[in-house]
């Protein structure tokens, strides 16, 4: 055998040598995915990423957002999915618009190398529908004694629940009421009388004041509104959010007179006043009185 064919020889050996050693060396890839045994972590975020409500509620939409990370294999999938609903393959941020009382979000993520994260949760209490309020009334009372007007509020909220009912008279609040309802029961008595003048012949009884007026103003407080007389009721959820209905309830003039001047005749209102009655002359004033039924 000549020098050049034994050469060549060893060198066609050594090349197969060379490739089997070659073959054989794992790469870096299946190193690292054989020693990769720690599992992927996935964060969720919410935007907002506080409750935009009151007590914890959200009021709006919310926005979810899970970031899965993995510093060696890397990251293959991430899963999520609501309520114990089928699971689904995470790819974007999505939202959640229902309400629901504690909504339960789980996800976890797996990476390349087969490592599963264990399964994580948050919820969220969204409520983004205002509450349901309808405003009536009854009246109670006589000719004697006045009227009492009773408003009755009926309030309800499916989600949060109840917290307050709210009532306005003629844009100014007069009474809060707090609580779950759905019943919110407020009245007022009326009317209010303003009597100035010089009298005489006074009779006071449980029931009625009457006297002959020698000089007598009477002035009706619902005059003074023009008969625009309006309560409103304002419903709050424990979300913060809110209702409203308006009601204008009836007109009571004074019993057995009307406002204006009067000289020499009788007269004869209702009980309810307060201020100073003299022998002579009246100064007094039949007033409203707003009240809580319980």
């Amino acid at each position: 055998m000549g020098k050049k064919s034994l050469i060549s020889k060893w060198l066609a050996v050594g090349i197969i040598l060379v490739l089997i050693g070659i073959t054989g060396i794992p790469s870096t890839a299946e190193v690292m995915e054989k020693d990769d045994t720690t599992p992927p972590v996935t964060i969720c975020t919410l935007d907002p990423p506080e409750p935009d409500g009151q007590n914890g509620w959200y009021v709006n939409d919310v926005t979810v957002t899970l970031n899965a990370t993995d510093n060696e294999s890397g990251v293959n999938i991430t899963k999520y999915r609501i309520d114990e609903a089928p699971w689904e393959t995470y790819t974007d941020p999505f939202i959640l618009s229902n309400d629901g009382d504690d909504i339960l979000i789980e996800y976890f993520s797996i990476d390349t190398a087969g490592n599963s994260e264990s399964v994580k949760n948050a919820t969220v209490n969204i409520d983004q529908t205002m509450p349901s309020i309808l405003l009536s009334y009854t009246t109670e009372g006589n000719v004697l004694r006045g009227w009492e007007i009773i408003l009755n509020a009926t309030a309800n909220d499916k989600m949060s629940g109840m917290n307050r009912v709210e009532f306005y008279y003629n844009q100014f609040l007069v009474e809060t009421i707090f609580g779950p309802g759905p019943e919110y029961l407020w009245s007022c008595i009326c009317p209010q009388i303003t009597v100035r003048g010089l009298i005489r012949h006074l009779e006071i009884t449980d029931d009625y004041v009457k006297f002959y007026a020698v000089i007598v103003k009477i002035k009706n407080f619902w005059d003074l509104l023009e008969n625009r007389i309006f309560v409103t009721a304002y419903a709050y959820d424990d979300a913060g959010n809110w209702n409203w209905d308006e009601i204008s309830p009836p007109v009571f003039s004074p019993v057995f007179v009307t406002p204006g001047l009067y000289f020499f005749q009788n007269v004869t209102l209702p009980n309810n006043y307060t201020g100073y009655i003299g022998r002579f002359f009246i100064k007094a004033t039949f007033n409203n009185k707003w009240r809580n039924i319980n």
